[in-house]
């Protein structure tokens, strides 16, 4: 719901690229009307050369069966897809943390990963959630978006993998020391950010 206040005061106009299950559930694609394309490569690539920035969630639904009490687990280490995608448009990387997410609901899933399963196939996360008095209403919490420096990129027509994983690694580097240099600032200093 914040994609229209940022089209208000941004510079350049932004767009949410969720998982294409959310273009065909009802209600849920209402909310594409304020401003999403689909987070397949093709259509990023797309809104990028028209000249829009596209926020994704890197992690997706696997990221949601990663999540600890303790720490910040972000599921990325082996997804570069957006590396790539980045080196084949030549279109800069805006690294960014959302900071406060991960407090707003408890969540539980089985150890077997069959929720995990199911979610990937049905292509939306399977899950039990809860917030306040154990019902599903968000907890009270302050949510902090952290921005990095823009990487820039330069275009290469077919990356090698050297190129996607050195990229990649500087993406991560980049995320990891923007949630080090805020997180005591924030009250999060017990917490770490670890990528899985």
């Amino acid at each position: 719901l914040s994609i229209p206040a940022i089209n208000s005061f941004g510079f350049c106009r932004f767009v949410g690229a969720p998982a294409t299950v959310v273009f065909k559930t009802p209600f849920l694609r209402y909310m594409t009307l304020l401003g999403c394309v689909d987070v397949s490569g093709k259509s990023m690539a797309k809104a990028a050369a028209a000249g829009k920035c596209v926020g994704i969630v890197p992690d997706g639904i696997a990221g949601i069966f990663k999540c600890k009490e303790k720490d910040e687990v972000v599921y990325l280490k082996s997804r570069k897809g957006l590396s790539k995608l980045a080196l084949r448009t030549g279109t800069p990387i805006m690294p960014a943390y959302s900071v406060g997410n991960t407090q707003v609901f408890g969540a539980w899933f089985d150890p077997f990963g069959i929720m995990e399963t199911l979610s990937r196939y049905a292509q939306t996360s399977i899950f039990l959630y809860w917030g306040r008095f154990g019902l599903p209403i968000p907890r009270r919490v302050n949510i902090t978006m952290l921005f990095a420096a823009p990487i820039l990129v330069e275009r290469v027509e077919e990356p090698t993998q050297e190129q996607v994983d050195e990229l990649h690694d500087k993406y991560l580097c980049a995320l990891q020391q923007l949630f080090d240099k805020h997180r005591a600032a924030l009250g999060w200093e017990d917490k770490t950010l670890r990528f899985v």
